[in-house]
């Protein structure tokens, strides 16, 4: 992408002075490249795949409430935005939500941080960066007898937001995706038994290659373990989760159980309660570099900042977009997204904002490594990979298929498991199991999946539903 967008700008400009304020209006100019594969070639190539569109939002009083239209669009003529306005001021009319009046970002808001969201090589040449990375990718499998790429594919999206208001304000925000997923098949040997299969799914802003070859490593072992694996006993376990297990699980549960719209609700926990192990504090950081809820403003225009959702156990405040903070009666705190984080797409100007997480970031603590945990542990559930965690934002419960794990037997990873189900509650009252007040050791480094930044946790008490 080499030119700027102004979709967000060019609407406003035929909107204002014709359109009673406040309004807002979000646009996205996107691009989206993808590389198939199949086996270990290119199967099918697409892109660059082009959309560009825009959501109008607009505030109208009604007694004590608001009226909330919201309309989205591809259409950018002249009879397309009048269009969406006219429909806008339809919705509004019928559309309530508990707020006498909502007061939008203003120039006198101040500007954002600077913070890394996109990919600079992938944004500049994105063809030849996807090719060197699908290179990378399988070079590594070259030369491998029984363990293959089955299929997969790398998907990037470009995007270019673009944020104006009735208040005068002009936001600006790029960013990068990365989508790959990849099954890589494990058969042959002298063990007779059917083939193996370890799927990876990863979401990510750049396309960095670094320790790639030994990513696949991993991949191509647990495609071998996967063929041997056996049921893990049923019962209450001790369990060590990984980030990219805890990245299916914490953002999408915390990111609404701490929001404006559970305590609206009356399904927040209330500031101040100790619902959490007193090791655990979770921040949530709309400035972690590449991380996939990062820009300088959240979705409406408001700064993004990075502040605590849990500290030391002790329950925080919760993420407010501006109609919750309205209705709740405080200030937003920079976290209105558009998006679902339950099903995630590469374009969000088709969803009116929502008061959610950024990022989360589980702090590391001082339960050492891998191997350190496993022997705290003593005794249970090493986890790599669910199928789905099908994690519940409103009853804070998760749940999912065992694809690949390993008991732990005195302290070490042994022999491999798979099938039945791992599941609990992450967030529940004070004196009540749950996952963060059942955490009883804390990695001391912490990675990036997704949205979510956490080291290894050590849960004790997680049900697991195997073999009897």
């Amino acid at each position: 992408m080499s030119e700027e967008a102004f979709t967000a700008f060019h609407v406003g400009d035929k909107l204002r002075g014709h359109l009673e304020p406040p309004w807002e209006v979000y646009g996205e100019r996107l691009k989206r490249y993808e590389l198939h594969l199949n086996g270990g070639s290119i199967e099918m190539e697409r892109g660059p795949l082009q959309l560009e569109g825009f959501g109008l939002r607009l505030f109208r009083p009604h007694g004590e409430q608001l009226g909330v239209g919201f309309v989205s669009t591809t259409d950018l003529s002249a009879a397309g935005i009048s269009r969406a306005s006219t429909d806008a001021e339809a919705t509004a009319k019928f559309a309530r939500f508990p707020a006498r009046r909502v007061e939008l970002p203003s120039t006198l808001n101040g500007g954002g941080s600077n913070v890394e969201t996109v990919d600079t090589a992938l944004w500049n040449d994105p063809t030849k960066a996807l090719a060197d990375y699908v290179h990378a990718l399988l070079t590594p499998f070259e030369g491998r007898a029984q363990e293959v790429p089955s299929f997969g594919s790398v998907r990037a999206s470009l995007s270019e937001a673009t944020l104006t208001n009735s208040e005068g304000i002009q936001r600006r925000v790029r960013r990068t995706q990365v989508d790959l997923e990849i099954a890589v098949k494990s058969s042959g040997g002298p063990e007779g038994r059917p083939p193996g299969e370890y799927w990876v799914t990863r979401r990510t802003c750049d396309l960095s290659t670094r320790g790639l070859a030994g990513q696949v490593d991993t991949w191509c072992q647990r495609a071998r373990d996967v063929r041997v694996a056996e049921p893990m006993p049923s019962g209450i376990q001790n369990v060590v989760l990984p980030p990219a297990v805890l990245a299916d699980v914490l953002p999408a549960i915390l990111g609404y159980r701490m929001s404006g719209s559970a305590e609206l609700r009356k399904m927040a926990p209330t500031p101040g309660e100790q619902l959490a192990a007193p090791g655990v504090s979770i921040f949530d950081d709309g400035l972690l570099r590449f991380g996939l809820g990062s820009a300088p403003y959240d979705d409406e225009g408001s700064p993004q900042v990075r502040r605590s959702l849990v500290d030391k156990g002790v329950i925080g405040t919760p993420a407010y977009d501006l109609l919750h903070a309205s209705a709740l009666d405080h200030p937003p705190t920079g976290n209105g997204h558009r998006g679902s984080p339950l099903s995630p797409n590469w374009f969000h100007f088709a969803y009116p904002p929502s008061p959610s997480a950024t990022n989360l970031v589980v702090v590391p603590g001082d339960g050492g490594s891998e191997e350190e945990l496993l022997e705290s542990a003593r005794d249970g559930l090493l986890l790599d990979q669910l199928g789905y965690a099908f994690p519940d934002p409103v009853s804070g419960a998760f749940g999912g298929e065992v694809r690949i794990g390993y008991r732990i037997r005195n302290g070490r990873r042994a022999e491999p498991v798979r099938g039945g189900t791992v599941g609990g509650v992450v967030l529940a009252g004070p004196g009540e199991p749950s996952l963060l007040n059942s955490i009883k050791g804390i990695g001391r480094t912490g990675h990036l999946e997704a949205n979510l930044q956490a080291p290894t946790l050590w849960v004790a008490g997680l049900g697991v539903a195997g073999a009897g």
